[in-house]
């Protein structure tokens, strides 16, 4: 099934490795390919709306490229749009976000925030309002690692915690959706590095039973290779060879830098064979895929859209 057939697909990887930036990408690519998109960012972030131009934060969902949407979301927004839509109660909870107490009480619920915010992908998806636009597909940028499996996993926790009442059919309708691997799927992203191709392992490890939502990993910022494989038609190693009896100090010194260059690059090879292995071992329907290097200190729309370009056909590979 095509990584874009997805209704739902979560974003996740370590913090540094571009999950914002993959995420933005895949949604373009996705209504590159025809569908109606929203790219959802958590906990009042707003970096893909800013970077498509916006001034200021939107909960409401604001056109960021032909058929996408990009929105911010938050607890406070959430859980108001849940009392307002669900509860019919949205000025008593404004009233009761606003006091401190309750909200520090709100802040101590574990999981609540993610589950209103969830929620509200959910109603988008599931049950959108009237006037309210209709998605194909909404595209997740979820939290670091180790956030995102607690995240994908509270909503059956909190079922558990509420038994019944209006949280605890949210959390039964958002769990129906995470379950379903037809509708719900994961796109884990890391760097050709060791240390982060370690940590997404982890990741897939401890997927457990959820294994089958990973849909494909997107290895991003690959370089091309530092040093050239041959230089004027002569192999770097014949090249080398004749270099490392060279007297003179400068050429010593390029050298040394070459040599460095070349261990990282293999070094990550290394770690790429490792990561395509262990997820061809374990989760056959799974792709990877490459994205190029970009600037990310100077990263613009442009650069999303060219990444984009490079995704449009993920889907295609699963």
């Amino acid at each position: 099934m095509s990584v874009f057939s997805r209704r739902l697909l979560a974003v996740a990887g370590k913090g540094g490795v571009g999950r914002t930036t993959v995420a933005a990408a895949l949604a373009l690519a996705a209504g590159a390919r025809g569908r109606r998109v929203c790219v959802a960012e958590l906990y009042g972030a707003w970096r893909i709306q800013h970077l498509f131009g916006a001034r200021a934060r939107s909960y409401t969902p604001i056109p960021i490229a032909p058929r996408v949407d990009a929105m911010s979301l938050d607890a406070v927004d959430c859980l108001d749009d849940f009392g307002r839509k669900k509860l019919k109660i949205g000025a008593l909870v404004k009233a009761l976000l606003h006091n401190r107490v309750m909200g520090a009480f709100l802040d101590a619920v574990p999981g609540l925030h993610d589950l209103q915010q969830l929620g509200k992908i959910e109603n988008m998806l599931m049950e959108p309002g009237p006037g309210e636009p209709r998605y194909d597909l909404v595209v997740l940028d979820a939290p670091a690692t180790g956030h995102s499996l607690t995240m994908l996993a509270g909503a059956r926790a909190m079922r558990e915690m509420t038994v019944v009442g209006p949280f605890h059919d949210l959390a039964h309708r958002i769990e129906a959706l995470l379950d379903d691997h037809a509708r719900t799927g994961l796109v884990l992203v890391t760097l050709p590095e060791a240390l982060p191709v370690r940590e997404a392992l982890e990741l897939v490890e401890a997927l457990g039973p959820d294994a089958p939502l990973l849909d494909a990993i997107v290895v991003n910022q690959v370089r091309p290779a530092s040093v050239p494989a041959e230089i004027a038609g002569v192999p770097w190693e014949t090249v080398r060879a004749a270099l490392v009896t060279d007297p003179n100090p400068d050429v010593q010194a390029v050298l040394a830098t070459a040599d460095q260059f070349v261990l990282r690059q293999h070094a990550a090879d290394r770690a790429l064979t490792r990561l395509t292995n262990a997820v061809r071992a374990r989760h056959a329907a799974a792709t990877t895929c490459s994205l190029p290097s970009v600037d990310v200190d100077q990263l613009t729309a442009d650069d999303v859209r060219a990444l984009a370009r490079s995704l449009v056909h993920l889907g295609d590979a699963t």
